[in-house]
């Protein structure tokens, strides 16, 4: 009998989510995908919001914290540019697929509230310091963040290379003349 993890458990669910959308997301469709039993799913989680609520927490885990950590910089522009980076090599299918999910799950949309305003808090604390103004710095983050989401959720889809000249064209009409 095959054993699987915890972790492959969340990682089966991101994949699902970012393929095939939350319909995806349920213990009989994660147990197929992954070859095991329903029962394996009952040894890792309690019922299906833990999955959900730890599922989550791994997308935050994965796509924000390590993603923040590794753009740290001590020089603002340096991690500006490496976040920038990030932004247009972002996985778009999940990160969709997560937010088209909470608009119907209610403990989904709890958590992107939070990374939202994560995010947001630390892209308008990078703009505050490159611009040296807290007011201009939370609207400069606040149009570059939201930018950012809209674009993804554009349609026809952007090619990674146009989310890249967007996101490049947003940073340098809100830098302009520093």
């Amino acid at each position: 009998m095959t054993i699987v993890s915890k972790q492959e458990w969340l990682q089966a669910g991101l994949n699902q989510l970012r393929e095939f959308g939350c319909q995806a997301i349920s213990g009989e469709k994660l147990a197929r995908r992954l070859d095991v039993t329903r029962g394996s799913f009952y040894h890792h989680f309690k019922n299906m919001d833990d999955y959900v609520e730890q599922l989550m927490g791994e997308w935050e885990q994965s796509y924000t914290l390590e993603l923040l950590k590794k753009s740290h910089s001590s020089d603002p522009r340096q991690e500006m540019t490496q976040l920038l980076e990030l932004a247009w090599n972002t996985d778009i299918n999940l990160e969709v697929a997560v937010r088209q999910w909470g608009f119907s799950h209610p403990l989904v949309q709890a958590h992107i509230e939070k990374i939202d305003r994560l995010r947001l808090a630390h892209i308008s604390n990078l703009y505050t310091v490159l611009v040296n103004d807290p007011e201009k710095g939370r609207q400069y983050g606040t149009i570059a963040y939201y930018g950012l989401l809209g674009a993804l959720h554009a349609s026809p889809r952007l090619t990674r290379s146009s989310l890249k000249a967007l996101i490049l064209e947003i940073q340098s009409l809100l830098l302009a003349g520093l």
